[in-house]
């Protein structure tokens, strides 16, 4: 968890109901959120309120993976975050969005040819 996002919710903790259990997210009566209705009843509810369109609870997952590999996390890190048994997993099914060797090395090249320029 990033340290910002971390900060977030304890923000969003202290201004919110107490509850025993200490939850950041709980129901009407601050009780744990019940798996069963959480997707269909919560989850989309907080999108029609946030105004966002309509998506699976499972897309979150895939976003998450497309965000680390956007930044250019380590593969090994990706599979990590998501569980995958191997890394075969992580490039069956994300490997599209990872950039391709050939680019790595063109880009790379061309920042060095930049480089020696400048210098």
């Amino acid at each position: 968890m990033s340290p910002k996002l971390k900060e977030a919710l304890e923000i969003y903790q202290i201004n919110s109901p107490v509850n025993e259990h200490e939850l950041v997210f709980c129901n009407k009566d601050r009780n744990p959120l019940d798996p069963d209705n959480l997707v269909k009843r919560d989850f989309q509810s907080a999108l029609r309120m946030a105004g966002l369109r309509k998506i699976r609870f499972h897309d979150l997952r895939h976003t998450a993976a497309a965000l680390m590999i956007a930044v250019n996390e380590s593969p090994e890190l990706v599979k990590r975050q998501l569980g995958h048994s191997s890394i075969e997993v992580t490039f069956d099914v994300y490997g599209h969005l990872f950039p391709s060797s050939m680019d790595n090395l063109v880009g790379g090249l061309d920042r060095l040819y930049e480089e020696s320029r400048a210098g």
